[in-house]
């Protein structure tokens, strides 16, 4: 019998697996830093993806690969912009990825 509490920390992977519809994407071996991986060319694109319960997905990245995925072809952005002193997801990224450069 599957450990009831491994199959609802994987269940979010599985969901992002699915609504992504990337194929080739894998989930990763335990003990990676990262739960998803999509193999390919490098760098690979860093993305911390978050959901609260029943809530929406969303994907955070560094600038550099925001700016990268957006180049000169963006048809529109909206922006909101936050600064805080302590922000919780800057500390998951960057235990997973490193400091931004």
């Amino acid at each position: 019998m599957a450990n009831p509490r491994k199959a609802k920390g994987t269940g979010g992977e599985t969901e992002l697996v699915r609504a992504l519809e990337l194929e080739g994407l894998v989930r990763t071996p335990p003990g990676t830093l990262w739960d998803l991986e999509l193999p390919g060319l490098t760098p690979a694109l860093n993305v911390l993806a978050t959901r609260p319960d029943r809530g929406q997905w969303l994907l955070t990245v560094d600038l550099p690969t925001f700016q990268h995925l957006v180049g000169e072809d963006a048809c529109g952005l909206r922006i909101e912009v936050k600064r805080y002193k302590r922000f919780s997801l800057h500390s998951i990224f960057e235990s997973k990825f490193g400091r931004s450069k």
